[in-house]
Formats: C-alpha cells, structure tokens, sequence
C-alpha cells in the first residue's frame, strides 16, 4: 500500500471540551500525525461495525469487523491482524506492523479504491494517488461530539473531497462529489470513530453509495 509515511505522535484522553481544529488543517495533521494507535499498550480487540447504505448498494447491510492487537512492545511498535467482511465471505489480514497511527484507515481505503476499480475499469493506483494529494491539502474540519457508552466524547470531523477538481475525473464523473470522511477521537481506544466513503449523484444530490466503519466497542 502506498499510502503517506506515518508519524509518531503521543495520544492523550480528551473526555472534555470539544476543540475547533485550526483553519486549513489537513488529513495528514489531522489522522495520520495523531498518533491514533498509541495510546494501546496492551494487545487488545477493537470491533467495528461495518454498514453499506444506498441506491448502488447491493443491499443495506450491517456486519461486524475485527482488528486484533496481538501483540504490543514496550517501544511501541504492534502485530495487528483483521478479520473483515468481504462480499458474501470474510477475510483475514496480517500480520501488519504499526506503532502509532490505526491501520485500519489505510486497509479501509485500500479496499475502497480496489472496489473503485473493479466497478469503473479503471487504475485503482489512479484513485489512490487522487485521495493521497488530498491529504496535504486544507481539509473540511470541525470539532463534534460522539457517544460510547453513555459518554459524550470529544472529536474532530474531517472531509475531503478528493476528485471534485481533478481535471481527469471527466473519466468518471460519478465519483466527482465523493466524500471521505474521518472522525477521530482521542477518547476512544485506537483513536478512530468513524470512517466514511459517500457517493452522492453529481447531478441530483441522491446517495449512490455509503461505505463505513463505526467503532463499536474493545476488549482486553
């Protein structure tokens, strides 16, 4: 996968006021220089809840992922493994090395530009590079609110809408408005609430698609 080089970064719990992030902050400073998975010391189970939505879909569904920490450094550094819904089948994944950023991001976009590029024909590379230049570029952020068990966690929301001004994108004009959509949440063990890919019409506004991943929920 050749998604951006990570950074490590230290996590701290913020159960508090909610922050507005600073104006023209992008996805790269945003979720991945967050340090998302450093705040697990320990291996661990995080369940995530897997919805697909919309005309396109090929019907609404909601299933359930896994990413298992199965072992933690003291240095930091994590054995990763998923077990994840694919079609009418699941698949395991790992090993993955990391240490401070949820890998989960990157194996969520991997398999919506895989999905990009069996649905169109075209180079899943050339949606990768698309999304991977919006990284670096100011991103749609606000601070939010979000609920796990009761609490009221803060988080940040951030949007990308990576092909609305890509002089290609004529090639494949359904996926001119697609929205990326992460929230992340300091509160929240692996740092990720919520990741999002919505199609919508360019023309008519009407949701063609929505892919997510909703943190569900850890155990030890």
């Amino acid at each position: 996968m050749r998604w951006p080089a990570i950074a490590l970064a230290a996590a701290v719990l913020l159960h508090g006021a909610v922050v507005a992030p600073a104006a023209g902050s992008t996805v790269t400073e945003l979720v991945f220089e967050r340090g998302l998975l450093a705040g697990l010391a320990a291996p661990a189970r995080l369940h995530y809840r897997v919805e697909a939505r919309g005309k396109d879909a090929a019907m609404p569904s909601a299933e359930e992922a896994l990413m298992e920490v199965r072992a933690a450094a003291a240095a930091g550094e994590k054995e990763i493994w998923f077990d994840i819904p694919s079609g009418d089948a699941r698949r395991e994944l790992g090993p993955v090395a990391a240490s401070s950023q949820n890998p989960l991001v990157l194996v969520f976009l991997q398999r919506d530009v895989n999905e990009m590029g069996r649905r169109t024909g075209g180079a899943p590379l050339y949606f990768q590079q698309q999304i991977r230049k919006a990284f670096n570029a100011p991103a749609e952020a606000e601070a939010v609110t979000v609920q796990l068990d009761g609490r009221e966690l803060a988080a940040t929301r951030v949007r990308i809408r990576p092909f609305r001004n890509d002089p290609n994108i004529a090639r494949f004009p359904g996926f001119r408005e697609k929205i990326y959509e992460f929230v992340v949440a300091d509160g929240i063990p692996g740092g990720l609430y919520r990741i999002a890919a919505t199609t919508p019409d360019p023309l008519t506004g009407e949701l063609l698609l929505e892919k997510s991943m909703t943190f569900k929920g850890m155990e030890r």
